[in-house]
């Protein structure tokens, strides 16, 4: 590569600046195909595209994946029709001023665009993913990536904990408008989310072994539907149990909350923003689970819970707080927030630090502090 004198250094750091200034840099997301199936932490990264899009950005999709289904029968068309690259067939051209976001779950993709000059930032939304892939000893920095974004505060005290020094930025998630609560009559019908076929068998045979009195109840399995077959079962069911064990934050949980069903939901393994609510009590302020949930921690019991709750429902006695609690649980996570969480982390955070950044070069250059090697 041939040195690049003073002015040519100029000329360079000048177009990445007017490209940020004028929102023609470029925002890329690397993502997983699901193969058709819904995703909560897919869905995550499609609204943020969107979102940004929305809001003025280039946005685009990557992936290297030989036949591409996406999220078109799920998702929708807006989602689908962003603009999408296969980096293995395709030559994208990548500057200094582009984002190219990478989910925890791609370590070998932080590994490989290692020297691209791009910035590269981490969307974490499982702490359990960035364990399993991330290699023993490698830390985000040893491939120069040193920013985050994630979906809550819990998580992002956990990358503060896991990368001192590392900077966090908390985008909520939004809980899409297809969930909501059509206000007729529900039908006794339990929904059953789990990723488990064996906890799903340990929860519906057991309850009708011990509960043969409601054999007429149907549990339904909810894995593997489209998006608006699982928001019309959450709106038709009165019940839903929900159980993910690795999950960080519980996108169904709340989507039945917010769909009018009864909520009985495991106590995650991590709890997320909205597991716990802030109480005053006479010994103070202490952590409560949140009522807008039937809350269980031993699988073995869940057959009893349910049998308790369906009880209470067919004699109309479901405690008011339960309903009033749910109706409230999702308003951190609608689309206002997020977008505005979006405008602030990545428009005011990350993308004005960026431009910030290359000013700050210019003015190096301009004063002579800066030599030709230093801009490679």
């Amino acid at each position: 590569m041939a040195e690049l004198n003073k002015e040519e250094m100029l000329r360079i750091v000048e177009e990445n600046i007017q490209k940020m200034e004028n929102k023609s840099f470029n925002v890329f997301f690397f993502v997983i195909d699901t193969k058709g199936n819904p995703s909560g932490s897919l869905e995550y990264i499609y609204r943020t595209a969107l979102t940004l899009k929305e809001l003025g950005y280039n946005v685009s999709i990557l992936h290297q994946e030989e036949e591409f289904i996406g999220v078109r029968d799920w998702l929708g068309d807006a989602a689908a029709d962003l603009p999408h690259h296969n980096i293995e067939k395709e030559n994208v051209e990548i500057s200094a001023c582009d984002f190219l976001f990478i989910p925890e779950i791609l370590s070998s993709v932080m590994s490989q665009t290692k020297t691209l000059p791009c910035k590269r930032v981490i969307i974490l939304q499982n702490h359990n993913f960035m364990a399993d892939f991330m290699p023993v000893g490698v830390t985000p920095f040893d491939v120069n990536i040193n920013e985050v974004v994630t979906t809550t505060n819990t998580l992002k005290d956990i990358a503060d904990e896991y990368f001192p020094g590392i900077k966090t930025h908390v985008v909520h998630p939004m809980i899409a408008p297809v969930f909501r609560n059509n206000d007729t009559p529900k039908k006794l019908i339990i929904n059953v989310v789990s990723r488990s076929q064996d906890d799903i068998n340990r929860i519906i045979k057991p309850f009708y072994w011990k509960y043969p009195v409601y054999k007429w109840v149907s549990f339904r399995d909810l894995r593997g539907v489209t998006q608006e077959v699982f928001a019309d079962a959450l709106r038709e069911g009165a019940i839903t149990i929900w159980m993910d064990a690795v999950s960080d934050f519980g996108y169904s949980a709340l989507e039945a909350a917010k769909s009018g069903s009864i909520v009985i939901a495991k106590i995650p393994d991590t709890p997320t923003d909205w597991t716990f609510i802030r109480e005053t009590t006479e010994e103070g302020e202490q952590n409560s689970l949140n009522p807008a949930f039937v809350w269980f921690d031993d699988i073995h019991r869940v057959p009893d819970v349910v049998a308790s709750v369906v009880r209470t429902w067919t004699l109309d006695k479901i405690p008011q707080i339960l309903y009033d609690s749910a109706e409230n649980v999702a308003k951190d996570y609608t689309y206002d927030v997020h977008k505005a969480d979006v405008e602030k982390e990545y428009g005011k955070g990350l993308f004005e630090k960026r431009l910030s950044d290359f000013k700050e070069v210019l003015a190096q250059i301009k004063n002579n502090n800066l030599t030709p090697n230093d801009l490679k």
